[in-house]
């Protein structure tokens, strides 16, 4: 099969849930600095649940407060830690290079660190930027954080994991495509205009 993506100018992709699986990470680190500071350790489902809104808000949903002390201890413990467990999820790596669009990163992860999850894991420069929750004054679902990463772009397709993505897509107006193996919880995706079940399904769409 050929590369794909005329239908679209730019190829907005979440992060963790939809190009990497960083659970396994995020889930450690967090439970080993709730462990040393004392804290109760948080069961992995409750820390997935709250992945995708930023660093704050994932920690304001999983220990009690004060919040300031656990999240810089986790953001420490969790830079170090990026990468022993994240992977690619499956044909992520084979399709990127096949995607004639546009294509750039829209995470609430910190920029350095999605940017650094990215090269890594090989992929970085499949992208013409990668934008975190830092890179711009407010993050998703804001749709000035989309307009800030799809600057220059009429026709734009969202793909994410998650209600925030879907949101994030339909404050913008633009269509989204939710892929249905991350961390999404039960009826976030109802309002998405696709769904597929594996990436390389994506290039279908793009067709």
């Amino acid at each position: 099969m050929g590369a794909s993506g005329g239908r679209y100018d730019l190829v907005l992709f979440d992060l963790d849930g939809t190009l990497v699986d960083s659970a396994p990470d995020i889930v450690a680190s967090l439970q080993r600095v709730l462990a040393r500071m004392g804290r109760e350790v948080i069961p992995a489902e409750k820390i997935v649940a709250s992945v995708g809104r930023g660093m704050r808000k994932l920690i304001e949903g999983t220990s009690a407060p004060p919040h300031e002390p656990v999240l810089e201890a986790f953001m420490k413990e969790y830079g170090e830690h990026l990468v022993e467990r994240t992977r690619l999820y499956p044909g992520v790596a084979e399709t990127l290079p096949r995607i004639e669009s546009r294509k750039v990163v829209l995470s609430n992860k910190p920029q350095r660190m999605a940017q650094r999850v990215l090269e890594i894991l090989g992929v970085a420069d499949r992208f013409e930027a990668v934008y975190g929750g830092d890179s711009f004054p407010v993050r998703k679902p804001e749709v000035e954080a989309f307009r800030g990463a799809a600057r220059g772009a009429r026709r734009v397709l969202v793909v994410g994991d998650s209600g925030i993505d879907v949101e994030t897509a339909k404050k913008a107006g633009v269509p989204v495509c939710a892929v249905t193996y991350g961390y999404q919880k039960p009826g976030e995706l109802d309002g998405a205009d696709y769904r597929i079940d594996r990436f390389d399904q994506l290039l279908d769409l793009l067709r």
